[in-house]
């Protein structure tokens, strides 16, 4: 789909403009807030430089989040923060559809040796 406009040239006349729509943004920066239950809001304040300073406002998170405006790499590391991911897991993991996946491994690098054995079991036993 083109998106196009007229606009009034230097020399009066009108010109057909078109383009093409922005991209898909390839991160999942808005599935991650969702998945957390969180709004722009909350992200912009879990985002703060200072208390009461944000690192971002929330404007800026929906143009990041709808692919208009780049994000920087201390951003998208404030982002994961926020929502409690890493930089990786929100640029190629969507966790409206992989949620329980992510928390799986989560889970599974939180555990100790013994819980780790006994996982082990009962995976070997319903295999």
């Amino acid at each position: 789909m083109l998106m196009a406009w007229f606009y009034e040239n230097e020399h009066g006349v009108y010109v057909l403009r078109m383009a093409k729509p922005p991209q898909k943004p390839r991160h999942y920066f808005r599935e991650w807030r969702e998945f957390r239950g969180l709004t722009q809001k909350d992200i912009e304040f879990r985002m703060e430089v200072e208390p009461g300073e944000p690192l971002i406002s929330r404007v800026s998170i929906g143009r990041i989040e709808r692919g208009i405006q780049a994000y920087t790499q201390p951003i998208l590391e404030a982002f994961a923060h926020a929502v409690n991911a890493t930089p990786t897991e929100v640029l190629e993991v969507n966790p409206l559809k992989d949620g329980q996946v992510v928390d799986l491994v989560r889970l599974i690098k939180q555990m100790d040796k013994a819980k780790l054995e006994q996982l082990a079991k009962i995976a070997r036993a319903i295999s």
